[in-house]
Formats: C-alpha cells, sequence, structure tokens
C-alpha cells in the first residue's frame, strides 16, 4: 500500500468514548491501536515531506517500514526545542511533496507562536486538520473541566503581539462546548486600531453579562479579581477559574476562591493544567489537584524519560517528558524535548473514572535547577512556598537572582524576594518571608518591598515571570 496517498482513518469514535465503560486495560488496548495507526500514517508522510525527520531517517538508514507500533519511535533520537527554534521550516510538513491530500490537510489555518530564540517567535503552523483536531482536543479539554453549554466563558487572554495558544483554547473551548463566549481582549494597544480594552472594561463584561468561568493566565485572572475586590464588583455567577499557562499552587487557589466569595461568589472551583503550543491546548483537572488528564491522548505519543540517559521511568515517577505529533499535517514534532520534568500516570483516575494518562504534580523545566550561593535551589517548589504568603497580606511576589556587582562573573549571589504589600505589613512579612526561604534554601534572601498596586507588567494580561535570573552566566 502507498502510505503516502492512504487517506486517514474516518472513525470518529475516540479512544476515551466512554470513558468508564471499560476497564484500563481495554481503554490502553484501544488507545494504542489508534495510536499505531496514526504513527504509520505520520512517519510516511514526514518520510516524504518533512525535511528534519527525512534527514534523520536517512542519517540512521531507517524507513517508514521500521515504524509499526509506537515503541518503535525510540528508533529516532531526540528532538531538541533549539533544533526546532533555529529553522522551524524544516519541521513542517510540505503538502506540495505529498499525493492524495485532502485540502483540509494542505490549507494552513493559523500560525501560531511558541518562544523562540533571541526573542524571536517561533512559528507552529496548523492545517484545517490540525484546526479540527485542535477544536476536537478542546471540546473534549471543557467536557473534563466540567463547562457546558448553560456556562458563559469569559477569555482574560491577551490580545497579543503574535496569535498564542491561551487564546485560541479559550475561543475553541467554549465554542465546542456550546458555551457563551466573551472576550476581555485586553493587552497592549495597537496604534490605528482601538481594539483593545481595559482591564476595568473587562471587569464591567463580566459582571454586567454574568460570565460564570474566568479563563486565562493564572497571574493575571487573580489580578482581575483584585481589581474587581477594589471596585466592589458583582462577580456573583463566576464558579470556575480555568487558571493556565502558569503554575496555580493551592495557596494561590485558595487566595482567588476566598477573593471571589468576597464578590458574591458561592462555591468555586480552580482548575489549573499543563499545556504548551506544541501541545495544541491544556491538559485540565477533572478536580483540583486530582491530576490533569490528557483530552486527546491518540493525538500524542508520550515518553517519560531520565534525562542523563533517556530510559523509560516508572509510571508515575518523574522524568523529562518527549513528545511525538500522531496525527498533524502543519509542524510535526517526533521524540520532541519539550524541556519539562514531569510525573504522567496511566492508572484510571480516582475522581472520575477517566482512562486517559494525566499529570501529576506541577512540572517544572529541566533547567530550572540553579545554584545559589553554592546550594542547589528548586525554583517551582521555592515559589511554591512561598504562595503561601498570598494568605498573609502579600498580594504579589517574585524571586530575582543577580550578583552583588553584575558586571563581575565572579561575585557573590544575591536572592532577593520582591514583595508587593501595604506598608504598615512590611515589618511582619519580611521575618515571615525571610524564614520561608531560609527553611527551603538555607539562604537568608534580601528584600524588596514594592506598593500594594506593583508589578504592573501584569495588568498586559502576559505571563508573569515570577522567578528571574539575572546573571549572565549559569552555574
Amino acid at each position: 500500500m502507498n502510505m503516502g496517498t492512504m487517506r486517514a482513518p474516518t472513525e470518529a469514535r475516540h479512544a476515551d468514548e466512554p470513558p468508564a465503560t471499560a476497564g484500563a486495560a481495554a481503554y490502553m488496548e484501544r488507545l494504542r491501536v489508534q495510536r499505531n495507526t496514526y504513527l504509520e500514517r505520520m512517519v510516511h508522510l514526514c518520510a516524504q515531506a518533512h525535511p528534519y525527520a527525512k534527514q534523520v531517517l536517512r542519517d540512521r538508514g531507517l524507513t517508514p517500514d521500521d515504524f509499526r507500533t509506537v515503541d518503535d519511535i525510540r528508533k529516532l533520537p531526540p528532538m531538541s526545542k533549539q533544533d526546532y527554534m533555529r529553522d522551524p521550516e524544516s519541521f513542517r510538513l510540505d503538502p506540495a511533496r505529498v499525493t492524495g491530500l485532502s485540502l483540509e490537510e494542505r490549507t494552513i489555518a493559523d500560525i501560531i507562536y511558541t518562544a523562540g530564540s533571541s526573542g524571536e517567535p517561533t512559528p507552529f503552523y496548523d492545517t484545517v486538520h490540525d484546526r479540527y483536531a485542535r477544536i476536537d482536543l478542546m471540546a473534549r479539554a471543557t467536557r473534563i473541566a466540567g463547562i457546558g453549554p448553560a456556562d458563559t466563558i469569559m477569555n482574560l487572554f491577551p490580545l497579543s503581539v503574535v496569535p498564542h495558544q491561551g487564546f485560541l483554547s479559550a475561543t475553541w473551548g467554549p465554542m465546542a462546548a456550546g458555551s457563551k463566549l466573551l472576550s476581555g481582549l485586553t493587552g497592549r494597544a495597537y496604534a490605528g486600531f482601538p481594539v483593545h480594552r481595559r482591564m476595568d472594561e473587562a471587569i464591567d463584561l463580566i459582571e454586567s453579562q454574568r460570565a460564570t468561568v474566568l479563563w486565562g493566565i493564572t497571574s493575571y485572572v487573580r489580578r482581575v479579581i483584585m481589581r474587581a475586590e477594589e471596585l466592589g464588583r458583582d462577580f456573583s455567577a463566576v464558579r470556575l477559574v480555568m487558571a493556565m499557562g502558569e503554575p496555580c499552587p493551592t495557596a494561590m487557589r485558595d487566595d482567588m476562591r476566598r477573593r471571589l466569595m468576597n464578590l458574591g461568589s458561592g462555591e468555586i472551583t480552580v482548575n489549573n493544567g499543563y499545556g504548551m503550543t506544541e501541545l495544541m491546548g491544556p491538559s485540565t483537572e477533572c478536580r483540583e489537584n486530582g491530576g490533569a488528564h490528557l483530552p486527546a491522548p491518540e493525538q500524542f505519543y508520550f515518553e517519560v524519560v531520565d534525562p542523563e540517559t533517556y530510559a523509560p521511568v516508572p509510571d508515575g515517577a518523574r522524568g523529562l517528558l518527549l513528545l511525538t505529533h500522531l496525527n498533524r499535517r502543519g509542524t510535526v514534532l517526533l521524540r520532541y524535548v519539550a524541556g519539562d520534568v514531569v510525573a504522567l500516570t496511566h492508572a484510571q483516575c480516582p475522581h472520575c473514572g477517566r482512562h486517559e494518562p494525566r499529570f501529576l504534580g506541577s512540572p517544572y523545566r529541566v533547567d530550572g535547577l540553579t545554584k545559589v550561593k553554592g546550594t542547589l535551589v528548586n525554583p517551582a517548589v521555592l515559589l511554591e512556598r512561598l504562595s503561601g504568603l498570598l494568605s498573609r497580606g502579600v498580594r504579589e511576589y517574585q524571586v530575582v537572582i543577580s550578583r552583588e556587582n553584575p558586571r563581575d562573573p565572579l561575585a557573590a549571589d544575591v536572592l532577593r524576594v520582591r514583595a508587593a504589600c501595604a506598608a504598615s505589613e512590611q515589618a511582619r512579612l519580611r521575618q515571615e518571608i525571610q524564614a520561608t526561604v531560609r527553611a527551603e534554601t538555607e539562604i537568608s534572601p534580601e528584600i524588596e518591598f514594592l506598593p500594594e498596586d506593583g508589578f504592573a507588567e501584569i495588568a498586559g494580561g502576559y505571563k508573569f515571570k515570577r522567578f528571574v535570573d539575572e546573571r549572565s552566566d549559569t552555574d
């Protein structure tokens, strides 16, 4: 059979439907068959029309016939994010080199961007085929999160300089769920086109349209809630916060919940998922801290491996995440090193009974561990510890690593905590911050207090850099 001209499978039934009628073993076997079918098609397409994969297959002496099951993907070397950012066009399927592709498979629908080198964004291409896959993924993500036709969702992701994952997810998700969709259209104004709204205008919409779900970047959604408190607004219809793009530890969830209750809301759920541009959408929780379900696992093959040896780690153990696209037609990544350390379990969810794989705990960057004054510090853990201060007077916080003399690479390290709070709280919080940092790192921090409305960058709606390493070299 000429796999280059074979049409993609047309069955509509997904491996997760219905989620709880079959046992885990039956589900995993069905998922494996679906993934194997997609992989065979994907590798044949890459061998013809994917410049990067063609070269790798040639260098390794491999042909598409060497890939029959997802286990065979390990015959390929890991692909680095640097390789992708260096030449993103070589990771894009060229439809001119393949016969028999449908119009949906060869037509570019969207270009999304992920972080690039030297501040330049890296394009991630979606064909119409991929757009439909994204909508399908988001339809399932909203079901897992409990969003439906009765909801009114406020998309609080910014209308930004380049199209990004979050805005699309918070647009297609509600549309796929049949929900009423609002958009704050916040972000940096652009001369000549007055399309952006201020935060206060977005708050007006939330109140007047009785939004039930707030969906956006964690730090910005929290800032919207805090501003609504200052204005004394009515958010009594809000029942769910989709806090995405950044970690949202328990203390931060509790802080949002308490503030929303002050605004009239009743029982509040704060959902925090893990996602990235390359994943096409977020994983979502069925309940808080219950693990983030992968909504469309048949579209991907995941490996969690030892960062040094790339050997698989046991199910549920932490390791480096490798991602393989199984059913894409635009940008395609095979054994892509996402750069995050995760824990992934395939056990049935004890909360909702679903069988999709779930991410457990908070992922962190594999290169995120850093030495400060000779001590190895895990920023993710430190930031989670500091988040407890949000319920004790700190409105926002940031950790900055620098040197006593920025021009001297041999100068001593400095760990500084910047905290926004009321002036009357500073003496007490100084002691609490110092005790928290010393308990986690054995380092005595410098502390810089900001006014309560500090960290104005959050107001733009973009990801907030809660941990900043200003040193020019990495130890």
